[in-house]
């Protein structure tokens, strides 16, 4: 999918707070949490599940939006950033590949783009 339109229907449902990292942890890296940790609780059943958004870096830089649960990821909806917030992110992360959080700027743009 190519338009955040289609994941309208999830956005009751985002953690804004949730980082790709953290996700993982949880969902896929038993063993590996602090049962005292209030953010990264490990799950308790197959049908938990986490929505969140990242930033794609890996080709053009795009946002998107991630269901992860203890069987993997699922991209529901994904979109290309801008080309000047593009720009202006990848100097901030040094220009480093991979799947990032989201800066306040990209936060700001996206939840524009969805109307929030």
């Amino acid at each position: 999918m190519s338009d955040l339109d289609a994941c309208k229907q999830w956005l009751n449902e985002v953690n804004w707070d949730m980082i790709h990292e953290d996700a993982v942890t949880m969902f896929l890296e038993w063993g590996n949490n602090n049962w005292h940790d209030a953010m990264r609780q490990p799950v308790r059943g197959s049908d938990e599940y986490s929505i969140y958004f990242v930033i794609d870096t890996w080709e053009k830089p795009k946002v998107v939006l991630m269901k992860m649960n203890n069987y993997g990821s699922t991209t529901l909806c994904e979109k290309r950033l801008p080309e000047e917030l593009a720009k202006s992110y990848l100097e901030s992360i040094g220009g480093l590949k991979g799947i990032h959080e989201l800066s306040p700027e990209v936060r700001e743009w996206l939840t524009a783009e969805l109307g929030d």
